[in-house]
């Protein structure tokens, strides 16, 4: 006989789960990420999910690091290859591969096609860099961890209000 289910017990404890994450200290945490030879971190509260790469339909006359368009939920979402934005080569497709796409409230149906994700991240445990050493508008700060490696904060909006990332037409020679 199948176990039965009370859904006023479940909605409570959801509720209760729920309200204790939003009452804990997420300040520190992001999101870590791969795209190009490089370690990023974002914002939770600047992202809305990540997920699987599904089908994406190439754009005619679009510049290479924009793959095209992707339906998600009914949606249409723009994916950009980050890796091949930033002149670091194309992402080579392979089952890791994710598709983060930024908070809502950005006004914005982008996804960023990324390499993986390396998981949630402190960065109270990472050390600032005191210089500034990114070529990106978009590198919020830099990082290095307990093991000495170099991680970049991604400053979504402005990613996302970049000229150059919002110019998706080819242009003579690219």
């Amino acid at each position: 006989m199948a176990k039965k289910f009370n859904l006023r017990e479940f909605q409570t404890a959801l509720s209760q789960q729920l309200q204790a994450a939003a009452s804990r200290d997420n300040t520190g945490s992001r999101l870590g990420f791969r795209a190009g030879d490089v370690n990023w971190l974002v914002a939770l509260s600047d992202t809305e999910e990540v997920i699987p790469v599904p089908p994406v339909v190439r754009v005619p006359g679009a510049r290479r690091w924009f793959r095209g368009v992707t339906n998600i939920r009914g949606n249409l979402f723009a994916v950009s290859d980050l890796s091949d934005f930033m002149g670091q080569g194309v992402t080579p497709e392979h089952g890791d591969c994710r598709l983060l796409i930024p908070h809502h409230s950005f006004g914005v149906n982008a996804a960023l096609l990324v390499q993986g994700t390396l998981g949630l991240k402190n960065v109270g445990r990472y050390q600032a860099r005191g210089e500034r050493t990114a070529t990106h508008p978009w590198v919020a700060r830099e990082y290095v961890d307990e093991g000495g490696g170099a991680w970049c904060d991604i400053d979504v909006a402005q990613l996302l209000g970049n000229p150059e990332f919002l110019m998706v037409e080819a242009q003579v020679g690219n």
